[in-house]
């Protein structure tokens, strides 16, 4: 987490955040005005992460979405976040390379414009501006 640039009042997405262990931690830096959403593709994932969570999803510091980042789209009324993270997720990492292209174009849909995603592919992570 250390080397995201988390500060209270940012709204960040975490892409693949199931059961939300770094959520928790995301939604601790950026309280107490920030917000975390989310995202992963397992609907047991995301009922973890909303048991993990409740306390965070109560005080309004985080909400969950379930869908493939590959499909992703905000939900209505949703506002942009200022930077998006993950860790080991296929469509991102170079597993899936077929789905890596619509991946990123969906995560910049929901980014403010030059926002950055950050990737578990280097040390530190890999940042991506996505103007």
């Amino acid at each position: 987490m250390d080397v995201l640039p988390l500060e209270p009042g940012l709204r960040v997405l975490e892409i693949g955040g199931a059961p939300g262990a770094a959520a928790r931690e995301v939604a601790r830096r950026v309280a107490p005005t920030g917000h975390v959403l989310v995202l992963d593709r397992s609907r047991a994932g995301i009922d973890r992460t909303r048991r993990h969570c409740a306390a965070e999803i109560e005080a309004g510091l985080l909400s969950t979405h379930c869908a493939a980042v590959e499909d992703f789209a905000l939900p209505e009324g949703t506002g942009l976040f200022d930077l998006a993270f993950a860790c080991r997720v296929g469509a991102l990492d170079g597993r899936h390379r077929e789905l890596y292209a619509s991946a990123v174009e969906h995560i910049r849909r929901a980014l403010k414009p030059s926002s950055c995603l950050y990737l578990d592919t280097g040390d530190p992570m890999t940042q991506l501006r996505l103007a």
